[in-house]
């Protein structure tokens, strides 16, 4: 609004200088023609700013007035998260080994027992180089404590036959009751000759005992391996 009053001024001072010139006894202020050029470009220069201006403050209205996001498919939608799994800590029993009593340990017939004889392969069976066998004796047991599952039967000198030197107890064994010991799957070597192996019984606390007056008699076996 300024510029425009500026304008009208300016109109108004050339219009008085062109009326007041025809009196010799006034002077009015000349406006060269540069000057006069200068001022009617920087009128229409504040004139074309301020039109600009207004241009740019409708656009901004009608921007402010647009909806945040446009009905359109490019709109990001909600995610809603999947739920993990939770996993709950399964428990488990603790390993134990029961043993069951076989009697006084303290007694000292408590660990006996009595060779009855061999079932199978006697002392001086001729085998094959090779030959696979199986070894059982006829045994009671003579002590006062019960063989359980636990007890082993325990190579203690001589061949294994590729055996792996220890035979779980297959069933419980009250004194006085008699038993058949068996060892499975022996192979006879494979040079001629004869060959000798000796077996006692082990306890689940680590006692070792055979027969005869001091238990330290080992069952036996005996072999002769031959080609005829």
């Amino acid at each position: 609004m300024k510029t425009k009053h500026f304008f009208w001024k300016f109109l108004i001072i050339i219009v008085t200088s062109t009326v007041f010139s025809a009196c010799s006894y006034y002077t009015v202020p000349t406006v060269s023609e540069e000057e006069l050029a200068m001022h009617v470009a920087g009128t229409r220069s504040a004139l074309s700013t301020q039109s600009a201006v207004e241009t740019m403050m409708i656009e901004l209205e009608q921007l402010r007035n647009q909806p945040t996001c446009p009905a359109c498919p490019t709109c990001p939608s909600a995610i809603t998260p999947t739920p993990t799994e939770t996993l709950t800590p399964t428990q488990v029993a603790p390993f134990s080994i029961t043993i069951t009593p076989i009697g006084d340990q303290n007694d000292p017939n408590c660990l006996r027992f009595d060779y009855l004889g061999d079932v199978t392969y006697p002392p001086d069976t001729l085998v094959k180089p090779k030959e696979k066998f199986t070894k059982t004796w006829w045994v009671r047991n003579s002590g006062t404590c019960t063989w359980t599952a636990q007890f082993d039967l325990v190579n203690s000198g001589g061949e294994a036959f590729g055996s792996k030197g220890t035979v779980d107890f297959s069933q419980e064994v009250p004194p006085g009751e008699t038993v058949q010991l068996s060892i499975p799957d022996l192979v006879a070597p494979s040079a001629v000759g004869t060959y000798y192996s000796y077996w006692l019984i082990a306890s689940p606390f680590g006692n070792r005992f055979g027969y005869g007056p001091n238990q330290q008699w080992g069952l036996g076996i005996k072999i002769i391996v031959t080609n005829d």
